[in-house]
């Protein structure tokens, strides 16, 4: 992932001046070549975060001589499809997800499919739990989360089932080395409160009503739009705008920046997701 530590720093610096933290450091942005910017809705954004892992190094030595464990999500529904060739009905790779307040769940009939594990490219199947417990210090697993702050390098996902669910056992193991965490996410997921705090807002209530769930906490190695880019041309990426109306609520303005031929090869990765249909119609 190239260039993560100057974009994270400069991420925070826009995101402070949005909330009026006047305390994060300032960093020299150089004077690029090219900028250009780039619209993508949530839907074009996952699309691309899933072809880009695709030629991440990491995951391409897992699926050459290793084990890659792609956990139910929606952006990993996108990655699975990229990587594992998925075919299963939209929704079917989905274990949580957040739908509108009131409105029927589109998935409720469908037939749940199960994690995907990859040992040396080829499926197998295994449970997830043996398969977390095979893993080694250069195998990874795939899990999405709820919210991200990018400059904090945090991600929070949302923990309904009493014993941590899928992210309580990964944990077991990817936090003593065993096996790396990679966390797929939109940057449309973005939060400038620190996310610890919000998970002891739920530990330390009193009483929880429906809906409340606890958050589990990550640091570190988020993908995002971002870094999917980087693994197309040598970059550095800036958001300019979130959000926007028909049929870009959610989406992400980015900046590409560097040479020209660089930032066309970005753009040119970007072209290839545009037009990518919402995640169910």
């Amino acid at each position: 992932m190239k260039n993560i530590k100057s974009t994270a720093l400069a991420l925070g610096v826009l995101l402070a001046g949005c909330t009026g933290n006047e305390t994060t450091p300032q960093t020299v942005v150089p004077a690029y070549e090219n900028v250009t910017t780039v619209h993508l809705t949530v839907a074009e954004g996952k699309r691309l975060i899933a072809k880009g892992l695709a030629r991440n190094e990491a995951i391409r030595r897992c699926l050459d001589q290793g084990m890659l464990i792609i956990t139910r999500g929606t952006t990993n529904t996108y990655i699975a499809e990229e990587i594992a060739n998925l075919s299963a009905p939209r929704g079917s790779f989905v274990i949580g997800k957040i739908i509108p307040s009131g409105t029927k769940d589109f998935a409720d009939t469908l037939e749940r499919t199960t994690d995907i594990v990859l040992i040396k490219g080829k499926p197998v199947k295994m449970g997830y739990e043996e398969a977390l417990a095979r893993m080694t210090g250069n195998d990874v697993v795939l899990k999405g989360a709820n919210m991200l702050n990018y400059a904090k390098k945090q991600a929070a996902v949302c923990t309904g089932a009493p014993d941590g669910g899928t992210v309580a056992r990964l944990k077991k193991y990817t936090d003593q080395g065993k096996g790396r965490w990679i966390v797929p996410v939109g940057l449309e997921k973005e939060c400038s409160g620190d996310l610890n705090t919000y998970k002891e807002v739920v530990e330390k209530a009193q009483k929880k009503g429906p809906g409340t769930v606890r958050l589990t906490l990550t640091e570190g190695d988020l993908y995002t739009e971002i870094e999917a880019l980087k693994e197309f041309a040598e970059v550095d990426v800036y958001p300019s705008a979130l959000g926007g109306v028909a049929g870009a609520e959610g989406g992400v303005a980015l900046m590409i920046c560097g040479s020209t031929a660089e930032v066309e090869k970005a753009v040119e990765a970007v072209r290839s997701v545009l037009g990518e249909p919402p995640f169910v119609k």
